[in-house]
Parts: structure tokens; C-alpha cells; sequence
């Protein structure tokens, strides 16, 4: 009887001592414990660009730069051939001009205005927002594109420029409908504004990867209308992009596509959104006119291949000026 009740006691105290043993251990609590965040990629980091295979890189002036691409693009798994005007706009050398014409083609009128540097702009003035020097020219009038039944999506962003010549793209008509962007731009207070879309990088976030759903296949892009923006901005095609980087340099891209022989690629909203991001990594990006429009003159000639046989007469530009 004495053993059982010694074996008892024991066995009590040993439970005791677990007891208080667990009440000194430490837990790791997970609610309030700060968890450290992951690290985000460099804002300035880049695995392609300029000084890697394929791109080659010429000085047009202090601060003023063209790249260019010519081969096997790993990012679109494709040939390309790219045409960069890189505008550094700290320096202070150069302005940028918003101009509304009519008839013009990029390379002349730079010519004719004293420019070092055209590139075409917006797509169709009825379907976009245009403000030059302060005058409202175009405020999206066109509820569709064009002639079809295809609603007008063709303003999700736009390139401004501030009277001091600061130069900015920015998400502007993200979420709204036409009719809120056409009162934010019209409220707007920057003296120039170019409309456009798709925001292809919104602060780094590559949004023009999602602008087209990627489980579409090319026959059923090819079913909707042309003007559709599935098919516009999921198939292939020559593309214009403004994009900014961090560190305040404007991109002037001209992408360029082979539709006689197919020996060049051209890209689609998501090709562009990562090509740019592999090479670049700009902090925004917004996609311009394409097709027969895309046309880069630097110093009064053509520096890509337009698709048309020629340079195309279009509406809207920016020129580069070397300040005097």
C-alpha cells in the first residue's frame, strides 16, 4: 500500500514539473510577431536592355540615345527588331512638344519645325482625349470605335506635360467609365494630354500582362472584331510605346513587324508589357498607335521600318527639341 501510494505521488509531482516546464518554454506567436516582408525586385534592376546580345546603341547627342534591337528576342521567343529613342530628361538639353496635325508625316514635320526627333502618338483623334498648350481639341466624342459596336476602350492613360516641360505618364482613367474619363480629363490641369491604351506598367506593376485573357487562343482573338481590344492588343502587330524610367528618362519606342515575309514578329499587349520589362524596366509604360502609324525619324530620317510601304500621315506626334 505505502509503494502504490509513494508510486502516486511521484507521479504527481512528474506531471507538475511537464506542467511548469511547458509554462517556460517559449511559443512562438505568429499574430504578433512582425513578419518580415518580401524583398521586392530593384526598381533598377534589368536582365536584358542595352549592352546585351542583340541591342546596339548609338549617341545622337549629350543625353539623347537610340537602341537599337535586332534579333531573337528571348522575352517574346521571337525575332524582333526595336527602335529606342531614350531621352534623358534630366538634363535639361532637350523639350518635348504635344503637336495636333493634320496630313503630316513625323519625319518631315520634324524637319520643317527645326525637331531632332518625331514619333506618332494617339490613335484616332475622335476616340481619345487631345489637349495641346492648353486648348481642348478632341474629348473622346466617339462612345464607339469608329464604325463598329465595339465600345470605346481606348483611354485608360495618357502622357501629360506640365507647363514647366515636366513630362509624365500616368493610370489616369483606371476603373472609370467614359464618361468619368472624360470629365477627369477635361478637369485635368496639365496644358497637354495624349490619351491612349492599354497602361501597360502602372509604378512597375506589369498591368498589360492581364489587359488580354492568356487562355485565348489566335482563332478565337481572330473572331472578334478588329477593333475589339482582345484582338487589338492580343495578336501581333507594330506598336508605338511611351514609357518612363525611375530615373526620369523618357522612352521613345518604335516596334516594328515584318507583314510581308513575316521575318519579324511585332508583339502583343503582354510581348510588349514583358519585353519591356525584361530590358527596361521603366517605372511606366503606355501603348500608343500601331499598326502602319509606328514611325521614329531621329535627325530627319527613319530609324524603323513602318509596316506600310511608307511613312503613314497621322494625327498626333511628339518631337524632341535640342533647347537652344
Amino acid at each position: 500500500m505505502r509503494y502504490h501510494c509513494k508510486s502516486a505521488v511521484l507521479l504527481v509531482f512528474f506531471l507538475i514539473l511537464i506542467s511548469c516546464r511547458q509554462d517556460v518554454i517559449p511559443v512562438e506567436d505568429n499574430t504578433s510577431q512582425e513578419v518580415p516582408e518580401t524583398p521586392q525586385e530593384p526598381a533598377d534592376k534589368v536582365q536584358g536592355g542595352p549592352g546585351t546580345m542583340g541591342w546596339t546603341s548609338e549617341t545622337v547627342s549629350e543625353g539623347l540615345l537610340l537602341h537599337r534591337f535586332e534579333g531573337y528576342d528571348p522575352v517574346t521567343c521571337a525575332r524582333q527588331r526595336v527602335r529606342v529613342l531614350d531621352v534623358d530628361m534630366n538634363s535639361n538639353k532637350y523639350r518635348i512638344e504635344f503637336v495636333l496635325a493634320s496630313d503630316k508625316v513625323g519625319s518631315a514635320l520634324a524637319k520643317e519645325k527645326g525637331a531632332i526627333a518625331s514619333i506618332n502618338a494617339t490613335f484616332e483623334p475622335q476616340s481619345v482625349y487631345i489637349r495641346v498648350d492648353g486648348i481642348e481639341y478632341h474629348n473622346i466624342s466617339n462612345s464607339y470605335i469608329r464604325d463598329t459596336d465595339v465600345p470605346n476602350w481606348k483611354n485608360d492613360g495618357a502622357i501629360y506635360m506640365r507647363e514647366d516641360g515636366t513630362v509624365y505618364l500616368e493610370y489616369s482613367g483606371k476603373g472609370m467609365n467614359l464618361a468619368q474619363q472624360r470629365r477627369y480629363y477635361r478637369l485635368h490641369t496639365c496644358p497637354n494630354i495624349f490619351s491612349s491604351a492599354p497602361m501597360l506598367i502602372d509604378n512597375y506593376d506589369p498591368v498589360g500582362e492581364n489587359f488580354v485573357p492568356a487562355n485565348l487562343t489566335e482563332s478565337q482573338l481572330n473572331s472578334y472584331n478588329y477593333e475589339h481590344p482582345y484582338r487589338h492588343q492580343g495578336v501581333t502587330h507594330p506598336r508605338t510605346v511611351f514609357a518612363m524610367t525611375g530615373d526620369n528618362h523618357l522612352l521613345l519606342i518604335a516596334i516594328d513587324k515584318d507583314r510581308t515575309y513575316g521575318t519579324v514578329a511585332g508583339m502583343s499587349a503582354r510581348g510588349m508589357t514583358q519585353f519591356l520589362k525584361y530590358h527596361f524596366n521603366p517605372q511606366y509604360a503606355l501603348n500608343m498607335d500601331g499598326g502602319g502609324s509606328t514611325a521614329l525619324s531621329v535627325r530627319g530620317r527613319l530609324v524603323n521600318t513602318p509596316s506600310d510601304s511608307g511613312e503613314r500621315s497621322v494625327p498626333t506626334f511628339l518631337l524632341v527639341y535640342e533647347k537652344k
